[in-house]
């Protein structure tokens, strides 16, 4: 379990609790600059200059040597908005999911491992494009690449942030439908998007960001249903048919 309690990244984000593990689904939200991607770069252990309390496993990480961090690099993995920061354009897509177990610590797969070819079936992508690099694939394609990338490591917690952006709609659709799929009892999801249209089905739960400020927060029917700030009200007239 993930655990944060008053978690700030300088002046960017102040104040953040929430709790993150397998089987939980939070929605974060926010106008662009509320500090969405920081909280993402901050519980990944990517950004300095952090205050509060984030807690893994019981384990404090907040003022702890770098070395304490490891751990969360095969419980906690992060998808990036745009999949051509996460893949290296110039690996292949087996080298890079090989690059992700390498740095999880987890054991290599052999090139026919049944393993392997059961990730690629999760995501939904045929085993024959594992042999291509990104740019051979299509924008979906890559983001599922992406993500089979991030089950590599066999995490406890998914956290994505806003990877449907980029999508045509009913790509991002498919997108957002495999990551049901994945939400089981094993595997907890973080989810940052703008279209709030995305969360009912995914999340269970949603943070409502304002300028680096927590200004909502609890069950997604009760925050979307019946906001209580004008920053959510807004979030929620502009969503998509919500």
């Amino acid at each position: 379990m993930l655990i944060a309690r008053g978690l700030t990244v300088g002046r960017r984000l102040r104040g953040v609790d929430l709790r993150l593990g397998p089987g939980v689904g939070l929605g974060v939200v926010g106008r662009s600059g509320s500090g969405k991607s920081t909280l993402a770069r901050a519980l990944v252990g990517l950004e300095p200059e952090l205050a509060g309390s984030l807690q893994l496993a019981g384990r404090e990480l907040v003022g702890a040597p770098r070395a304490a961090w490891a751990g969360l690099r095969a419980r906690v993995q992060l998808i990036w908005q745009d999949p051509a920061t996460a893949l290296d354009p110039c690996l292949s897509i087996r080298r890079s999911i090989e690059e992700a177990r390498k740095l999880a610590g987890r054991d290599r797969f052999t090139r026919d491992d049944p393993r392997l070819r059961a990730l690629m079936e999760r995501v939904a992508l045929a085993p024959e494009l594992l042999d291509r690099v990104p740019g051979a694939l299509s924008g979906g394609q890559r983001q599922r690449a992406a993500i089979a990338r991030a089950l590599a490591a066999e995490p406890a917690l998914l956290i994505v942030d806003e990877i449907t952006s980029a999508l045509d709609r009913p790509v991002a659709w498919t997108i957002v439908d495999l990551l049901r799929t994945l939400r089981t009892g094993e595997v907890g999801l973080m989810m940052i998007s703008h279209d709030l249209s995305f969360l009912p089905g995914t999340v269970e739960s949603v943070l409502v960001l304002d300028e680096g400020l927590p200004v909502e927060s609890g069950p997604i029917e009760a925050v979307l249903g019946r906001p209580q700030t004008a920053t959510t009200r807004e979030l929620v007239d502009a969503a998509p048919r919500l």
